[in-house]
């Protein structure tokens, strides 16, 4: 039986390019889903003093999406654009996950019907700060190879 491979079934885009974040929200470009039936938002975090330490502060990062049908006006999304809900019970002003870790990537699923998606990293209690990023991952494609 010939089974087909995930690297021809997905593709890749960053919206948050990796960077430094500290006091100020990183705001990423436009991800178009055209093509796509699915999408994951992956926020990966390098060593961030503030984050995972014992104990755990009040330091954490938001992750928050928008969508768009124009990649101009942009709507965060809410509980029926999203699933798989991360450190949060409901999404709250398009905040579809939090973490107070740097361990673990958090990733969360959008179903939305909207072509383009955006990640906003938003931090609160950084002082020194660290890299961070936020990739999406488009699956489903209409045509394959991806």
């Amino acid at each position: 039986m010939t089974m087909r491979d995930l690297v021809n079934a997905i593709a890749f885009a960053n919206s948050v390019t990796p960077q430094t974040i500290a006091g100020a929200d990183l705001t990423g470009i436009g991800v178009d889903l055209a093509g796509f039936g699915s999408a994951t938002v992956v926020l990966v975090l390098g060593d961030i003093d503030e984050l995972g330490g014992s104990p755990v502060g009040s330091a954490k990062i938001d992750l928050r999406l928008q969508h768009s049908d124009d990649n101009a006006s942009w709507s965060d999304v809410t509980d029926a654009d999203v699933i798989g809900l991360s450190g949060v019970t409901a999404v709250t002003n398009g905040v579809a996950a939090s973490t107070t870790g740097d361990a673990v990537p958090v990733d969360v699923g959008y179903v939305g019907d909207r072509r383009y998606l955006r990640a906003i990293l938003q931090p609160s209690g950084l002082s020194n700060g660290g890299p961070a990023g936020a990739i999406v991952i488009k699956g489903h494609p209409r045509h394959a190879p991806a």
